[in-house]
């Protein structure tokens, strides 16, 4: 069992209702249910009883509640002695293109201030990544993406994500939709951005391109430098190569809608260190 699963049987011997404990603990409702149902596992017994569709406690249940109140308390208490610092372990899930462009300038910042939290960064898509956080595996995650995450999240708004057509020629926008064999250079299909200019450029000029799939932006940038396509990236992601005369800047009439996006489960009650990471980055 885990700190977690016990967070969430309090919370649910409290509200008698496991979709309500999942909006307070930012959780999906099958994952309360399944944090329940390892932990009845482990302890051979059942806690919870589905009874005219309400949840009522099992007496199995009512005797591991002090002990699990006390259990709390006491884990609690561990954090805060002898501690004149922040420490612990902050996890992180971002896409490459914000970790590169929005947390690798903060890091120094983050460390002078927290010295003793560990930052455990993993980059993987933004959806996935919401995922993530919704599941409890990390306790931010970031992401680009024209709507709105998920009510069960606190959105913290990063503003418009200025994106850029680029390529290793210069050309119009319109001898790129002309040409039969021009080749688009872009993330996983998942990607926002990709997503925002395929949709685009399908709506407005009825036009799919030959696609080439990377895995890193750093990857994409090479192939497009080399002549072998194109490429729509986050404009702080090729700045450099643009000012180095290896990349030129294409103008469309693509109205871009892509905003970085901070997220943080809906805690109840949310750790000091998860809302002072947030406050770097307003």
């Amino acid at each position: 069992m885990d700190f977690r699963e016990l967070t969430t049987f309090k919370t649910i011997s409290e509200t008698r209702n496991f979709s309500k404990a999942a909006d307070i603990l930012g959780y999906t409702q099958s994952t309360v249910s399944m944090q329940i149902k390892n932990l009845e596992a482990e302890l051979g017994t059942k806690l919870f009883e589905y009874k005219k569709r309400q949840v009522s406690i099992t007496d199995a249940g009512l005797q591991l509640l002090p002990m699990v109140d006390k259990t709390l308390d006491n884990f609690s208490d561990i954090k805060k002695w002898n501690q004149t610092a922040e420490t612990g372990i902050l996890k992180v899930a971002a896409p490459e293109s914000l970790t590169i462009s929005v947390i690798a300038p903060k890091l120094q910042q983050f460390q002078t201030l927290y010295p003793q939290v560990q930052l455990e960064l993993q980059n993987s898509t933004c959806l996935h990544n919401e995922e993530l956080l919704l599941r409890g595996d990390v306790d931010i995650a970031l992401m680009m993406w024209p709507s709105k995450p998920s009510k069960r999240l606190i959105d913290h708004d990063l503003g418009e994500q200025r994106m850029v057509l680029v390529n290793s020629k210069k050309q119009t926008f319109q001898q790129i939709l002309n040409d039969n064999q021009a080749t688009f250079v872009i993330n996983e299909p998942e990607c926002s951005y990709r997503n925002q200019f395929e949709t685009a450029v399908w709506q407005q000029h009825q036009r799919q391109f030959s696609t080439v799939s990377l895995p890193s932006i750093a990857a994409i940038k090479s192939i497009v430098i080399g002549g072998l396509g194109f490429s729509y990236l986050p404009w702080k992601m090729v700045k450099t190569e643009v000012e180095q005369g290896q990349l030129f800047v294409i103008k469309t009439d693509i109205v871009n809608h892509v905003h970085g996006h901070l997220l943080t489960r809906n805690y109840k009650y949310k750790s000091n260190l998860i809302s002072d990471f947030v406050n770097i980055f307003k």
